[in-house]
């Protein structure tokens, strides 16, 4: 993560089972996957696949019986990442925590100025997966080897 970063609040409750699958990870399995994520010593890492650059990074603890993240930060490097909107950067983590960890199908939050691209343009800019009909793997990348 550089220097240029913000930190927001980002609070959000995981169950056991959903940390597991979360400690697992995402490892792109094609060239258009766009995301490679990976949790250490209770820090998620979200960076692109292709140029490495570290986007997200927050701290997932153990409290209660619950894992919590209570924020991130979000890289602002100019030069590694172009997105300037904190409200849209938190809406997309949680689209990448929720479709590509979880497994779940949480729509695409599509922002204003991608409304001019044809449906599924801009989430495979920024995701790798060509529509937003098309789910997101039901099972983990590592049961596909």
């Amino acid at each position: 993560m550089p220097e240029l970063r913000v930190t927001l609040p980002y609070v959000r409750s995981f169950s056991a089972d959903e940390y597991e699958t979360i400690s697992f990870g995402w490892i792109p399995r094609e060239m258009e996957d766009k995301w490679f994520i990976f949790l250490e010593q209770d820090w998620l890492y979200i960076h692109r696949s292709w140029t490495g650059n570290c986007i997200y990074q927050l701290e997932i603890n153990e409290i209660e019986g619950k894992w919590e993240s209570t924020c991130v930060s979000i890289n602002r490097d100019a030069e590694q990442y172009k997105s300037t909107d904190d409200s849209y950067d938190l809406a997309f983590l949680n689209f990448l925590i929720s479709n590509l960890l979880l497994r779940e199908n949480m729509p695409f939050p599509t922002p204003p100025e991608a409304q001019k691209y044809q449906a599924g343009v801009y989430q495979h800019h920024l995701v790798g997966r060509k529509y937003p009909e098309q789910e997101f793997p039901s099972k983990p990348w590592w049961k596909f080897w």
